[in-house]
Protein backbone atom coordinates (compact mmCIF):
# COMPACT_ATOMS: atom_id res chain seq x y z
CA UNK A 1 0.00 0.00 0.00
CA UNK A 2 1.02 3.69 -0.76
CA UNK A 3 2.14 5.73 2.14
CA UNK A 4 -0.03 9.28 1.43
CA UNK A 5 2.93 11.16 2.59
CA UNK A 6 5.47 9.46 -0.11
CA UNK A 7 2.51 10.24 -2.77
CA UNK A 8 1.84 13.47 -1.51
CA UNK A 9 5.44 14.43 -1.74
CA UNK A 10 6.07 13.03 -5.16
CA UNK A 11 2.68 15.08 -6.42
CA UNK A 12 4.67 17.93 -5.26
CA UNK A 13 7.81 17.54 -6.80
CA UNK A 14 5.96 16.72 -9.76
CA UNK A 15 4.08 20.29 -9.63
CA UNK A 16 7.72 21.55 -8.60
CA UNK A 17 8.66 20.25 -11.59
CA UNK A 18 6.43 21.85 -14.05
CA UNK A 19 6.46 25.08 -12.28
CA UNK A 20 10.33 25.55 -13.26
CA UNK A 21 9.74 24.05 -16.92
CA UNK A 22 7.09 26.78 -17.30
CA UNK A 23 9.27 29.56 -15.69
CA UNK A 24 12.07 28.75 -18.07
CA UNK A 25 9.87 28.62 -21.34
CA UNK A 26 9.27 31.91 -20.34
CA UNK A 27 13.06 32.91 -19.54
CA UNK A 28 13.51 30.97 -23.11
CA UNK A 29 10.99 33.59 -25.04
CA UNK A 30 8.04 32.20 -24.75
CA UNK A 31 5.29 33.46 -26.34
CA UNK A 32 7.46 36.45 -28.23
CA UNK A 33 5.59 36.72 -32.07
CA UNK A 34 2.36 34.73 -30.28
CA UNK A 35 1.45 37.81 -28.99
CA UNK A 36 0.80 39.35 -32.25
CA UNK A 37 -2.30 36.85 -32.18
CA UNK A 38 -2.79 36.56 -28.71
CA UNK A 39 -2.24 40.02 -27.95
CA UNK A 40 0.69 41.92 -25.81
CA UNK A 41 -1.62 41.02 -22.66
CA UNK A 42 -0.76 37.83 -22.49
CA UNK A 43 2.78 38.06 -22.71
CA UNK A 44 2.26 40.31 -19.72
CA UNK A 45 0.39 37.65 -18.17
CA UNK A 46 3.24 34.70 -18.55
CA UNK A 47 5.94 37.02 -17.48
CA UNK A 48 4.52 37.77 -14.27
CA UNK A 49 3.29 34.38 -14.18
CA UNK A 50 6.80 33.19 -14.19
CA UNK A 51 7.90 35.85 -12.10
CA UNK A 52 5.06 34.33 -9.17
CA UNK A 53 6.10 31.51 -9.95
CA UNK A 54 9.73 31.66 -8.78
CA UNK A 55 8.80 33.35 -5.83
CA UNK A 56 6.35 30.83 -5.01
CA UNK A 57 8.59 28.07 -5.72
CA UNK A 58 11.58 29.49 -3.25
CA UNK A 59 9.05 30.53 -0.49
CA UNK A 60 7.31 26.92 -0.19
CA UNK A 61 9.89 24.78 -1.19
CA UNK A 62 11.63 23.88 2.11
CA UNK A 63 8.55 24.16 4.31
CA UNK A 64 5.60 21.75 5.02
CA UNK A 65 2.92 24.59 5.24
CA UNK A 66 2.02 27.94 4.68
CA UNK A 67 2.39 28.91 8.69
CA UNK A 68 6.74 27.83 8.53
CA UNK A 69 7.47 29.48 4.80
CA UNK A 70 10.80 30.71 4.07
CA UNK A 71 11.03 34.10 2.62
CA UNK A 72 14.40 34.65 1.73
CA UNK A 73 17.90 32.30 1.93
CA UNK A 74 21.29 33.56 1.99
CA UNK A 75 24.19 31.09 1.67
CA UNK A 76 27.17 32.84 2.09
CA UNK A 77 28.91 30.74 -0.45
CA UNK A 78 27.17 33.37 -3.24
CA UNK A 79 27.97 36.50 -1.61
CA UNK A 80 30.12 37.40 -4.50
CA UNK A 81 26.73 36.98 -6.51
CA UNK A 82 24.62 38.84 -3.94
CA UNK A 83 27.21 41.53 -4.00
CA UNK A 84 26.60 42.35 -7.35
CA UNK A 85 22.81 42.17 -8.08
CA UNK A 86 22.66 44.29 -4.80
CA UNK A 87 24.96 46.75 -5.99
CA UNK A 88 23.34 47.23 -9.35
CA UNK A 89 20.19 47.74 -7.61
CA UNK A 90 21.27 50.29 -5.29
CA UNK A 91 22.94 52.24 -7.82
CA UNK A 92 20.48 51.95 -10.34
CA UNK A 93 18.37 53.52 -7.80
CA UNK A 94 20.61 56.29 -7.46
CA UNK A 95 20.68 57.29 -11.52
CA UNK A 96 17.41 55.98 -12.92
CA UNK A 97 15.09 58.29 -14.68
CA UNK A 98 12.05 56.14 -13.45
CA UNK A 99 11.96 54.48 -10.51
CA UNK A 100 9.22 52.69 -10.65
CA UNK A 101 10.06 50.81 -13.96
CA UNK A 102 13.62 50.26 -12.10
CA UNK A 103 12.67 48.71 -9.16
CA UNK A 104 10.64 46.08 -10.74
CA UNK A 105 13.26 45.82 -13.13
CA UNK A 106 16.37 45.38 -10.26
CA UNK A 107 13.47 42.77 -8.01
CA UNK A 108 13.42 40.57 -10.89
CA UNK A 109 16.96 40.14 -11.23
CA UNK A 110 17.25 39.34 -7.75
CA UNK A 111 14.62 36.88 -8.20
CA UNK A 112 16.28 35.46 -10.75
CA UNK A 113 19.24 34.90 -9.02
CA UNK A 114 18.03 33.77 -5.83
CA UNK A 115 15.61 31.36 -8.17
CA UNK A 116 19.28 29.85 -10.26
CA UNK A 117 21.05 29.31 -6.69
CA UNK A 118 17.88 27.49 -5.31
CA UNK A 119 17.59 24.91 -8.49
CA UNK A 120 21.71 24.04 -8.81
CA UNK A 121 21.10 23.32 -4.70
CA UNK A 122 17.93 21.16 -5.23
CA UNK A 123 18.70 19.16 -8.11
CA UNK A 124 21.49 17.34 -9.77
CA UNK A 125 22.89 18.52 -13.31
CA UNK A 126 21.31 16.14 -15.30
CA UNK A 127 17.68 16.94 -13.76
CA UNK A 128 18.31 20.72 -14.19
CA UNK A 129 19.06 19.99 -18.27
CA UNK A 130 16.77 17.67 -18.79
CA UNK A 131 13.96 20.67 -17.18
CA UNK A 132 15.82 22.85 -19.36
CA UNK A 133 15.46 20.75 -22.68
CA UNK A 134 12.19 19.65 -21.96
CA UNK A 135 11.55 23.86 -22.39
CA UNK A 136 13.27 23.88 -25.08
CA UNK A 137 11.17 21.69 -26.39
CA UNK A 138 7.84 22.88 -25.80
CA UNK A 139 9.59 26.48 -27.15
CA UNK A 140 10.34 24.39 -30.83
CA UNK A 141 7.26 22.65 -31.31
CA UNK A 142 5.17 26.56 -30.47
CA UNK A 143 7.71 27.63 -32.77
CA UNK A 144 6.98 24.84 -35.82
CA UNK A 145 3.20 25.12 -34.80
CA UNK A 146 3.49 29.03 -35.56
CA UNK A 147 5.64 28.69 -39.05
CA UNK A 148 2.46 26.28 -40.45
CA UNK A 149 -0.07 28.75 -39.26
CA UNK A 150 0.98 32.01 -39.22
CA UNK A 151 3.91 31.70 -42.25
CA UNK A 152 3.73 34.96 -42.63
CA UNK A 153 5.06 35.77 -39.80
CA UNK A 154 7.68 33.37 -39.08
CA UNK A 155 10.05 34.61 -41.73
CA UNK A 156 12.07 38.17 -41.89
CA UNK A 157 10.31 40.60 -44.75
CA UNK A 158 13.65 42.20 -45.06
CA UNK A 159 14.93 42.36 -48.10
CA UNK A 160 18.19 41.85 -47.59
CA UNK A 161 17.55 38.69 -45.67
CA UNK A 162 16.11 36.09 -48.07
CA UNK A 163 13.45 35.13 -45.73
CA UNK A 164 15.31 34.22 -42.92
CA UNK A 165 13.46 32.35 -40.27
CA UNK A 166 12.59 34.54 -36.92
CA UNK A 167 9.99 31.97 -35.74
CA UNK A 168 8.75 33.49 -32.35
CA UNK A 169 11.32 36.21 -31.97
CA UNK A 170 11.86 39.61 -33.71
CA UNK A 171 14.50 39.15 -35.65
CA UNK A 172 16.75 35.97 -37.17
CA UNK A 173 19.76 36.79 -34.73
CA UNK A 174 17.84 36.39 -31.91
CA UNK A 175 16.02 33.44 -33.05
CA UNK A 176 19.00 31.80 -33.87
CA UNK A 177 20.99 32.81 -30.81
CA UNK A 178 18.11 31.26 -28.74
CA UNK A 179 18.29 27.87 -30.93
CA UNK A 180 22.20 27.98 -30.63
CA UNK A 181 21.37 28.05 -26.72
CA UNK A 182 18.47 25.42 -27.07
CA UNK A 183 21.95 23.29 -28.90
CA UNK A 184 24.41 23.68 -26.39
CA UNK A 185 22.13 22.39 -23.53
CA UNK A 186 21.04 19.46 -25.70
CA UNK A 187 24.63 18.47 -26.58
CA UNK A 188 25.27 18.40 -22.37
CA UNK A 189 22.42 16.41 -21.57
CA UNK A 190 23.05 13.81 -24.09
CA UNK A 191 26.47 13.79 -22.99
CA UNK A 192 25.31 13.25 -19.23
CA UNK A 193 23.27 10.32 -20.63
CA UNK A 194 26.17 8.79 -22.46
CA UNK A 195 26.06 5.15 -21.72
CA UNK A 196 22.55 5.51 -20.43
CA UNK A 197 20.47 1.77 -20.82
CA UNK A 198 17.68 4.15 -21.89
CA UNK A 199 17.13 4.84 -25.36
CA UNK A 200 17.27 8.68 -25.51
CA UNK A 201 15.84 9.05 -29.28
CA UNK A 202 14.04 12.13 -28.35
CA UNK A 203 16.20 13.95 -27.72
CA UNK A 204 18.37 13.55 -31.03
CA UNK A 205 15.33 14.21 -33.02
CA UNK A 206 14.87 17.98 -30.64
CA UNK A 207 18.72 18.52 -31.32
CA UNK A 208 18.27 17.62 -35.12
CA UNK A 209 15.47 19.41 -35.19
CA UNK A 210 17.03 22.72 -33.97
CA UNK A 211 20.13 22.04 -35.81
CA UNK A 212 17.47 22.88 -39.17
CA UNK A 213 15.56 25.73 -37.59
CA UNK A 214 18.90 27.20 -37.14
CA UNK A 215 20.41 26.86 -40.58
CA UNK A 216 17.02 28.17 -41.68
CA UNK A 217 18.00 32.02 -39.76
CA UNK A 218 20.98 31.92 -42.24
CA UNK A 219 22.75 33.72 -39.57
CA UNK A 220 26.48 32.96 -39.94
CA UNK A 221 27.64 33.90 -36.84
CA UNK A 222 24.60 31.99 -34.75
CA UNK A 223 26.23 29.17 -36.69
CA UNK A 224 30.33 29.26 -36.03
CA UNK A 225 29.16 29.98 -31.98
CA UNK A 226 27.04 27.09 -32.19
CA UNK A 227 30.09 24.92 -33.48
CA UNK A 228 32.59 26.67 -31.34
CA UNK A 229 30.60 25.91 -28.31
CA UNK A 230 29.82 22.35 -28.66
CA UNK A 231 33.27 21.86 -29.80
CA UNK A 232 34.33 23.22 -26.29
CA UNK A 233 32.49 20.83 -24.37
CA UNK A 234 34.47 18.22 -25.72
CA UNK A 235 37.93 19.52 -26.36
CA UNK A 236 38.70 20.43 -23.03
CA UNK A 237 36.81 17.76 -20.67
CA UNK A 238 39.69 17.65 -17.89
CA UNK A 239 41.69 20.89 -18.57
CA UNK A 240 39.88 22.86 -15.94
CA UNK A 241 40.47 26.12 -17.41
CA UNK A 242 39.89 29.11 -15.94
CA UNK A 243 36.85 30.16 -17.42
CA UNK A 244 36.34 33.84 -15.78
CA UNK A 245 39.86 34.97 -16.68
CA UNK A 246 39.58 33.43 -20.55
CA UNK A 247 35.69 35.07 -20.38
CA UNK A 248 36.65 38.62 -19.34
CA UNK A 249 39.76 38.57 -21.73
CA UNK A 250 38.21 37.41 -24.34
CA UNK A 251 36.21 40.61 -24.59
CA UNK A 252 38.34 42.68 -23.72
CA UNK A 253 41.25 41.32 -26.44
CA UNK A 254 38.18 41.33 -29.24
CA UNK A 255 37.10 44.60 -28.25
CA UNK A 256 39.95 46.36 -28.07
CA UNK A 257 41.07 44.65 -31.50
CA UNK A 258 38.04 45.57 -33.65
CA UNK A 259 38.14 49.47 -32.47
CA UNK A 260 42.18 49.59 -32.26
CA UNK A 261 43.10 47.42 -35.37
CA UNK A 262 40.09 47.32 -37.65
CA UNK A 263 40.63 50.36 -39.80
CA UNK A 264 44.06 49.36 -40.69
CA UNK A 265 41.74 46.95 -42.74
CA UNK A 266 39.17 48.55 -43.51
CA UNK A 267 40.29 49.23 -47.33
CA UNK A 268 41.03 45.88 -47.57
CA UNK A 269 38.21 44.66 -46.66
CA UNK A 270 36.02 47.55 -48.94
CA UNK A 271 37.92 46.05 -52.15
CA UNK A 272 36.88 42.17 -50.71
CA UNK A 273 33.31 43.40 -50.60
CA UNK A 274 33.82 42.68 -47.00
CA UNK A 275 31.68 45.11 -44.15
CA UNK A 276 34.37 46.64 -42.22
CA UNK A 277 32.08 47.94 -39.69
CA UNK A 278 30.81 43.84 -38.40
CA UNK A 279 27.49 45.09 -39.56
CA UNK A 280 27.31 48.95 -37.94
CA UNK A 281 28.67 47.38 -34.62
CA UNK A 282 32.26 49.27 -34.76
CA UNK A 283 30.13 52.83 -35.00
CA UNK A 284 27.98 52.10 -32.01
CA UNK A 285 30.67 50.98 -30.10
CA UNK A 286 32.20 54.14 -30.68
CA UNK A 287 29.34 56.23 -30.36
CA UNK A 288 29.06 54.47 -26.60
CA UNK A 289 32.05 55.38 -25.82
CA UNK A 290 31.46 58.88 -26.80
CA UNK A 291 28.45 59.06 -24.96
CA UNK A 292 29.87 57.03 -21.67
CA UNK A 293 32.91 59.16 -21.26
CA UNK A 294 30.84 62.36 -21.08
CA UNK A 295 27.83 61.26 -19.04
CA UNK A 296 27.81 59.27 -16.01
CA UNK A 297 30.83 57.25 -17.06
CA UNK A 298 30.80 55.39 -12.96
CA UNK A 299 27.37 54.19 -12.67
CA UNK A 300 25.43 54.25 -15.88
CA UNK A 301 22.24 54.68 -16.33
CA UNK A 302 20.43 52.02 -14.66
CA UNK A 303 20.54 48.41 -14.92
CA UNK A 304 17.96 47.50 -18.04
CA UNK A 305 17.26 51.45 -18.64
CA UNK A 306 19.43 53.01 -21.34
CA UNK A 307 17.52 52.43 -24.32
CA UNK A 308 14.37 53.01 -22.29
CA UNK A 309 15.60 56.71 -21.35
CA UNK A 310 14.15 58.67 -23.95
CA UNK A 311 17.29 61.47 -23.08
CA UNK A 312 19.94 58.68 -23.29
CA UNK A 313 18.78 57.36 -26.61
CA UNK A 314 18.60 60.90 -27.93
CA UNK A 315 22.35 61.08 -26.31
CA UNK A 316 23.13 57.89 -27.98
CA UNK A 317 21.01 58.85 -31.45
CA UNK A 318 22.41 62.26 -31.98
CA UNK A 319 25.56 61.12 -33.25
CA UNK A 320 24.31 59.69 -36.17
CA UNK A 321 22.83 61.68 -39.37
CA UNK A 322 19.12 61.14 -39.50
CA UNK A 323 20.17 61.98 -43.73
CA UNK A 324 23.24 59.70 -44.01
CA UNK A 325 22.25 57.23 -41.60
CA UNK A 326 19.05 56.93 -40.80
CA UNK A 327 19.25 53.39 -38.90
CA UNK A 328 21.44 54.48 -36.50
CA UNK A 329 19.69 57.87 -35.82
CA UNK A 330 16.95 55.89 -34.89
CA UNK A 331 18.83 52.84 -33.20
CA UNK A 332 17.27 51.37 -29.86
CA UNK A 333 17.76 47.76 -29.61
CA UNK A 334 21.32 47.70 -27.92
CA UNK A 335 25.07 48.21 -28.38
CA UNK A 336 25.50 44.23 -29.23
CA UNK A 337 27.92 44.10 -26.97
CA UNK A 338 28.46 42.62 -23.27
CA UNK A 339 30.71 44.88 -21.80
CA UNK A 340 29.36 47.94 -23.84
CA UNK A 341 25.96 46.70 -22.38
CA UNK A 342 27.06 46.43 -19.08
CA UNK A 343 29.15 50.14 -19.33
CA UNK A 344 25.92 51.67 -20.07
CA UNK A 345 23.57 50.11 -17.80
CA UNK A 346 26.05 50.16 -14.53
CA UNK A 347 29.13 52.07 -15.67
CA UNK A 348 32.27 51.10 -14.79
CA UNK A 349 31.37 50.71 -11.26
CA UNK A 350 29.02 47.54 -12.30
CA UNK A 351 31.16 46.42 -15.15
CA UNK A 352 33.99 45.78 -11.72
CA UNK A 353 31.66 44.23 -9.85
CA UNK A 354 30.72 42.27 -12.95
CA UNK A 355 34.56 41.21 -13.64
CA UNK A 356 34.80 40.34 -10.35
CA UNK A 357 32.03 38.03 -9.61
CA UNK A 358 32.95 36.23 -13.00
CA UNK A 359 36.52 35.64 -11.62
CA UNK A 360 35.78 34.56 -8.06
CA UNK A 361 33.10 32.34 -9.26
CA UNK A 362 35.45 29.89 -11.41
CA UNK A 363 38.57 30.61 -8.86
CA UNK A 364 38.55 26.89 -7.99
CA UNK A 365 37.84 24.93 -11.11
CA UNK A 366 39.71 21.91 -9.88
CA UNK A 367 36.72 21.24 -7.12
CA UNK A 368 34.26 20.70 -10.13
CA UNK A 369 33.01 17.56 -10.69
CA UNK A 370 33.00 16.72 -14.44
CA UNK A 371 29.35 17.07 -15.08
CA UNK A 372 29.32 20.60 -13.47
CA UNK A 373 32.41 21.63 -15.45
CA UNK A 374 31.21 20.79 -18.70
CA UNK A 375 27.88 22.34 -18.11
CA UNK A 376 30.05 25.96 -16.82
CA UNK A 377 32.05 25.22 -20.39
CA UNK A 378 29.30 24.56 -22.58
CA UNK A 379 27.46 27.89 -21.00
CA UNK A 380 30.66 30.64 -20.71
CA UNK A 381 32.11 29.23 -24.41
CA UNK A 382 28.09 30.40 -25.56
CA UNK A 383 28.38 33.41 -24.04
CA UNK A 384 31.65 34.58 -24.21
CA UNK A 385 31.19 34.56 -28.65
CA UNK A 386 27.50 35.53 -28.17
CA UNK A 387 28.47 38.22 -25.98
CA UNK A 388 31.45 39.87 -28.20
CA UNK A 389 28.54 40.89 -31.46
CA UNK A 390 25.02 40.34 -29.72
CA UNK A 391 22.95 41.73 -27.20
CA UNK A 392 23.93 39.79 -24.18
CA UNK A 393 23.24 39.87 -20.21
CA UNK A 394 21.17 43.53 -20.34
CA UNK A 395 17.92 41.73 -19.12
CA UNK A 396 17.03 40.72 -15.54
CA UNK A 397 15.23 37.17 -16.87
CA UNK A 398 16.06 35.63 -19.98
CA UNK A 399 18.00 32.65 -20.71
CA UNK A 400 21.40 33.78 -21.16
CA UNK A 401 21.34 36.33 -17.55
CA UNK A 402 19.76 33.11 -16.22
CA UNK A 403 22.23 30.07 -17.49
CA UNK A 404 24.71 32.69 -16.88
CA UNK A 405 23.97 32.77 -13.05
CA UNK A 406 23.79 29.32 -13.05
CA UNK A 407 27.46 28.73 -13.97
CA UNK A 408 28.82 30.86 -11.47
CA UNK A 409 25.95 29.78 -9.00
CA UNK A 410 27.97 26.20 -9.95
CA UNK A 411 31.29 27.28 -9.57
CA UNK A 412 30.48 29.14 -6.38
CA UNK A 413 28.75 26.01 -4.52
CA UNK A 414 31.54 23.56 -5.57
CA UNK A 415 34.40 25.76 -4.26
CA UNK A 416 32.21 26.80 -1.16
CA UNK A 417 31.44 23.20 -0.73
CA UNK A 418 35.12 22.23 -0.95
CA UNK A 419 36.41 24.81 1.77
CA UNK A 420 33.51 23.40 4.16
CA UNK A 421 34.63 19.72 3.89
CA UNK A 422 38.56 20.53 4.46
CA UNK A 423 37.43 22.49 7.46
CA UNK A 424 35.56 19.38 8.70
CA UNK A 425 38.75 17.25 7.66
CA UNK A 426 40.78 19.56 10.27
CA UNK A 427 37.88 18.74 13.24
CA UNK A 428 37.94 15.18 12.95
CA UNK A 429 38.81 14.78 16.59
CA UNK A 430 35.95 16.28 18.20
CA UNK A 431 33.30 14.93 19.32
CA UNK A 432 30.50 14.69 16.26
CA UNK A 433 28.20 16.96 17.42
CA UNK A 434 30.71 19.79 18.02
CA UNK A 435 32.29 18.95 14.40
CA UNK A 436 28.57 18.85 12.86
CA UNK A 437 28.08 22.59 13.83
CA UNK A 438 32.10 23.99 13.41
CA UNK A 439 31.08 22.53 9.58
CA UNK A 440 29.09 25.50 8.67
Amino acid sequence: MTDPRNQRKRETEVFFELAIICSMLVSLGFPGNLTNVMGESVGKLLEYGAFALEILLLMFSSSDSWQDIELIHLNKKYWVMYLYVFSSFGISMLVTYDAKAQIITCVRLVVTLLFVIWLQERYSIRELLEMICIAQGALVLFTLIFMVIFRSQAYSNMEDQNHALIGLFETKNACATELVFGIVVTVLLLREKQGSRRRELHWWVLLLIQIVLLLMCQAMGANITALLAVLSIFVFPNQRLPLGLIYISANVVFLFCMLALMPYFENMLVAMGKDATLTGRIPIWRRVIEVMTANRTMTGFGYGMFWRDPTALLKFQTGFSMRKDPFMATLTTGAHNVLMETWLNSGLLGLAAFFFMTIYSFRDMSSLRSDQYRLCVGIMAFLTINGLTERCLGGNYDYRVLSCFLAMAVGCNAAGSRRRTLVTVRNTARPPKKQAENAF
